[in-house]
């Protein structure tokens, strides 16, 4: 984490200079002094700058560097160091057991490949986990919890080599009727305007060695007609982000899924044989009846059938209501030349109801061990191809999907 970092120093007048019998020693504190020669040029000190080659030691995970302790800009080794650490982080509530850093292997391998270095101080106090949560994103990786513990893993499908990649993604499971617990599925979609196509304008800070840092500002839109139509939306990277490569491909990433995701699905299986972890690739099958007007209808008294839309001799699954249940029923409604001999449709009002089978990626974002011993998986929708390739993945390596201006 390198970079120009901001000094308030309070300069007051000196006329004198005295030695110390010892030299200072303040813990944690990095200290630099500023001596001026008396001359009436200097009639006040403005904010004082200073570049640090090096950010603080910290545990590095990158498989070259696995194991040793010194300054780096990897997202990953910024997140265990503000999670473990006692002075500067949570380190006295948070403990290395806590935290799979197993993956975080792989993470610094998939940042280091990617150019998506993070450099800058942290200037202020903020919550730890809502800072990792919502800076994750911009590094393409997710903050999540895995087995009860703290990870962070990219948030696309990588190579052995840490770079996007665009092959067939792993199946870990696949979660049908047969393994769903029943009643416990459900599906959350994202608001419309979490979802409409924007123009992200990315704010980053480019850094040259004992200069002050200059604000520059980059444009990344579909490649679409009418994409400068769509809305602007600005992002601040200026406090870590020193690249125009990282800047870009992080809005690429952003565009790609507010147009690519549109829900999310919270499901209970059993723990048998179940292995997954957050970062997953899952498929889910599941049977709806979707609701069609033309598929209403009404049986008189006498079983005479009226519908919005004729029905053909045959049999038809249908729900139906008939005074005075208090639910729907479902059943098999007969018809022959526009009627039914079936008594007990006789004044109903029903719909045919007709199931239709949907399948779809998601990745597993969380998983919980509730107290009947079931696990709850939350998942987010991944779309992919069908020969299973991240769509999203495809987005960020094509060479044509984006317009990048500035």
């Amino acid at each position: 984490m390198t970079g120009v970092q901001t000094c308030a120093l309070p300069i007051s007048y000196v006329n004198e200079i005295v030695d110390n019998d010892f030299t200072p020693n303040y813990t944690n504190m990095t200290m630099a002094g500023l001596a001026l020669k008396a001359s009436r040029a200097y009639s006040q000190v403005d904010q004082i700058r200073v570049w640090k080659d090096d950010g603080v030691p910290v545990q590095r995970f990158h498989p070259s560097e696995a194991g040793s302790i010194g300054p780096s800009n990897l997202f990953c080794d910024l997140v265990y160091y503000l999670l473990t650490d006692k002075v500067a982080g949570a380190g006295n509530l948070i403990t290395a057991d806590q935290i799979k850093t197993a993956d975080f292997a792989t993470t610094a391998s998939f940042l280091r490949a990617n150019k998506l270095f993070f450099d800058g101080p942290i200037v202020s106090p903020t919550n730890i986990r809502e800072f990792i949560t919502s800076t994750a994103p911009f590094f393409l990786c997710n903050f999540v919890i895995s087995d009860g513990l703290f990870s962070l893993v990219p948030s696309v499908p990588t190579t052995t080599g840490g770079s996007i990649s665009t092959d067939a993604i792993p199946i870990s499971a696949i979660f049908t009727n047969g393994n769903i617990i029943e009643d416990s599925f459900s599906v959350e979609y994202l608001n419309s305007e979490e979802r409409n196509d924007i123009q992200a304008v990315v704010r980053y800070r480019e850094g040259v060695k004992n200069q002050l840092p200059l604000e520059r500002t980059i444009s990344v839109r579909w490649n679409v007609t009418g994409s400068t139509q769509n809305r602007i939306e600005t992002f601040d990277m200026t406090q870590y982000c020193t690249s125009r490569d990282h800047a870009a491909l992080a809005a690429k990433y952003i565009l790609s899924i507010r147009k690519r995701i549109t829900h999310t699905v919270r499901f209970r299986t059993v723990p048998a044989g179940l292995n997954l972890a957050p970062g997953s690739y899952i498929r889910v099958v599941t049977q709806a009846s979707p609701y069609s007007g033309i598929n209403n209808g009404v049986v008189s008294e006498t079983g005479a059938i009226t519908s919005a839309s004729p029905l053909a001799n045959g049999n038809y699954s249908v729900l139906y209501y008939k005074a005075p249940a208090d639910a729907p029923i479902s059943g098999t409604l007969t018809v022959s030349n526009g009627t039914t001999s079936q008594s007990e449709f006789y004044g109903s009002i029903f719909t045919v109801t007709t199931a239709s089978t949907s399948t779809n990626t998601y990745i597993v974002e969380q998983l919980t061990l509730n107290e009947e011993g079931l696990v709850e998986v939350l998942a987010s929708h991944f779309p992919t191809d069908s020969s299973y390739r991240s769509v999203i993945a495809a987005d960020l390596v094509s060479a044509s999907a984006f317009v990048v201006e500035g």
